[in-house]
């Protein structure tokens, strides 16, 4: 009898002993993926105070200021990008801050304050504005905001219905990239606002 309780004892042994490597390595991953998750909310909700507070000053919906950023920087302050925007909400100088220098008055001293989380999307929240107000009165004013936000308002204007009150066909948009952001920056939009709801911080 214990010639076979320790013959199979001998036999469960690998195999316990590889359910424990296995439980360990499953509760390692859980444990990683668990702080990675944390760290990404925290990253996404550190903005929220000055999002807030850009978006009251502009009219703006907060969701779609956070949508935005989101979009474009992941809410890293210091990416750049190809065509020279940096920052949260990557903007660029030679459009957003050169228009918001000219018609607020203001200036940014040097180029290295626009990664500032603050300046940056104080910047990109009134450019934002100004686009949707330059669309007052369409039915589709935020797809064509976003869309004069992505790229420039020449193209947003071939891109118009010609009615205000018809919806923007997403197959007039003739830049790929662009209807692509458009329907990720409303799909984040609305995931803020869901986040909200459920009590999370947007």
């Amino acid at each position: 009898m214990k010639k076979h309780v320790a013959t199979n004892l001998r036999q469960i042994a690998p195999i316990a002993a590889a359910f424990l490597a296995v439980t360990g390595a499953l509760s390692v991953c859980l444990l990683l993926v668990s702080r990675q998750h944390r760290s990404a909310t925290s990253r996404r909700n550190r903005y929220d105070r000055i999002i807030d507070e850009a978006a009251d000053r502009h009219g703006v919906s907060p969701f779609l200021v956070k949508a935005v950023i989101y979009r474009e920087s992941s809410f890293q302050p210091w990416v750049t990008g190809d065509a020279n925007e940096v920052g949260l909400m990557q903007i660029r100088k030679e459009t957003a801050v050169a228009d918001w220098e000219r018609v607020t008055g203001q200036r940014c001293p040097f180029d290295g304050l626009l990664f500032d989380p603050r300046l940056n999307i104080e910047i990109g929240t009134w450019y934002l504005a100004r686009a949707l107000n330059q669309w007052q009165g369409y039915r589709d004013r935020e797809v064509l905001a976003l869309a004069q936000y992505n790229a420039g308002r020449t193209n947003a204007r071939e891109w118009a219905p010609k009615d205000k009150r018809e919806t923007v066909r997403r197959s007039s948009i003739s830049f790929d990239s662009t209807r692509e952001y458009i329907s990720k920056v409303l799909e984040a939009r609305k995931m803020f606002e869901r986040e909200s709801l459920n009590g999370e911080k947007h």
